[in-house]
């Protein structure tokens, strides 16, 4: 089996639900390494809070992202000259930036394969790195485009490629928690736009920032599909909500109690609580706690026995 980390962009303020995620893989992922990008000025943050946190490897943004990147990246923190951008150049919204330094982390990665998981997901049962292969096969999560935003997604993919949208007739969506995709994928993405024409200038990078609705993982997956024909992949056709509990949406709100009952009594592999939600961090480090209680007392069962 290939060797596999989790990957994870973050920034100071994430760091609570960051802390939680890595609560959740030490307790049901303790054997998998974690390698998480990190804005560079929150990097020392970072480094204090996690010192001699077992298995997770912080890396800076400025190691990572293209130059022309991350001096327009927007930042927080830090002199009020970087935050308005490196000689009046426009910023870049950290939503784009942390997409563009998933692409490039993994091309650059030292493991074969990686498995994105946001600030806003943790793990809620043990897994271990088969957990994300079928007969050495990485899993990779998809289905078919079903309402705008999946279409539009995907639509920005073909319009980053160049690729005349009158010959797309099938619109997929990659984007799942996790998502996983092999180091060649983004190698070969980053060749393709080469080939194309589009690395000269930062000429992808700068379709990428125009669109509204970019995506990394469709990007790669599009290399794993086309550009790579499913070498080294299981391909997996499901709904996204089969693999997390989900709270994503506004409607979800009404249901949250419900929801995270549910993380309890019928876990599945991971749980996305969207950040942007406003739901209270003690509500959902709560429900992580239940969770791990809950592990904890089986285990010990199991144990005994």
């Amino acid at each position: 089996m290939s060797s596999i980390c989790l990957l994870t962009p973050s920034y100071a303020g994430d760091l609570q639900r960051f802390s939680l995620l890595r609560r959740s893989v030490r307790t049901f992922a303790p054997g998998i390494p974690h390698i998480v990008i990190v804005n560079s000025e929150d990097f020392r943050e970072f480094a204090d809070r996690f010192r001699g946190d077992p298995g997770l490897e912080l890396v800076a943004t400025r190691d990572v992202l293209p130059a022309s990147i991350e001096r327009r990246r927007r930042r927080k923190s830090g002199p009020s000259w970087l935050a308005r951008g490196w000689l009046g150049q426009r910023t870049i919204k950290g939503w784009y930036a942390q997409q563009i330094a998933k692409i490039f982390a993994l091309a650059s990665c030292r493991y074969e394969a990686a498995v994105f998981l946001d600030s806003d997901v943790f793990v809620c049962r043990p897994l271990s790195g088969d957990y994300f292969y079928v007969n050495g096969a990485l899993k990779l999560f998809r289905q078919r485009a079903s309402n705008a935003e999946q279409l539009d997604y995907d639509v920005a993919t073909h319009d980053i490629l160049g690729d005349p949208l009158h010959t797309i007739t099938e619109l997929y969506d990659y984007i799942f928690s996790p998502s996983c995709f092999r180091k060649s994928s983004a190698v070969s993405l980053l060749e393709e736009f080469d080939r194309r024409g589009l690395a000269r200038r930062d000429r992808w990078m700068r379709r990428f920032l125009r669109e509204k609705r970019p995506s990394e993982y469709n990007l790669l997956g599009y290399a794993a599909t086309v550009l790579e024909g499913l070498a080294g992949y299981h391909l997996i056709e499901c709904d996204p909500e089969e693999l997390h509990h989900s709270i994503r949406y506004p409607e979800d709100r009404l249901r949250v109690i419900e929801k995270i009952e549910s993380m309890r009594t019928l876990p599945k592999p991971f749980a996305l609580i969207q950040s942007t939600l406003g739901i209270r961090f003690e509500q959902i480090s709560e429900a992580f706690d239940r969770l791990a209680e809950a592990h904890a007392s089986t285990h010990a069962q199991e144990t005994r026995v």
